[in-house]
């Protein structure tokens, strides 16, 4: 069985303010980016591997910021936050489209530490 990896994404916008990457669910709650790592891969390479396929992000534009475990469904999963790059407006707005049509979106900060908050969090990362 494959080891899972979760990531994030923290884009900064007009105002000023960072929002995060989420999966929106049917019920009004979020998911994170969860992808599975392969025996081959390190976790950060599965994490950007799946940013890049699922999402069409450039990778070369994130700068990791943070690393961190997390308890996903009773299991120990390597969380990582990313930050973009700074762009003018029409780079986020093609972005954001993309990102948009995959399913995914950026949560306000008050509705991603409602996500954290359902996930045990440690700063010490478990590297699967």
């Amino acid at each position: 069985m494959s080891a899972k990896v979760a990531g994030t994404i923290m884009y900064k916008t007009k105002q000023g303010q960072y929002d995060f990457l989420v999966q929106p669910q049917a019920d009004d709650s979020y998911k994170m980016l969860v992808t599975n790592k392969d025996s081959d891969q390190t976790p950060l390479a599965a994490v950007l591997i799946a940013l890049q396929t699922q999402l069409k992000i450039n990778v070369n534009e994130l700068r990791l910021i943070n690393l961190a475990n997390i308890n996903l469904e009773g299991e120990n999963v390597s969380f990582f936050v990313f930050q973009w790059s700074e762009h003018q407006a029409d780079f986020y707005t093609e972005q954001l489209r993309i990102i948009s049509e995959a399913g995914f979106r950026f949560a306000k900060p008050s509705e991603f530490t409602q996500l954290l908050d359902k996930l045990e969090v440690t700063s010490v990362p478990h590297l699967n």
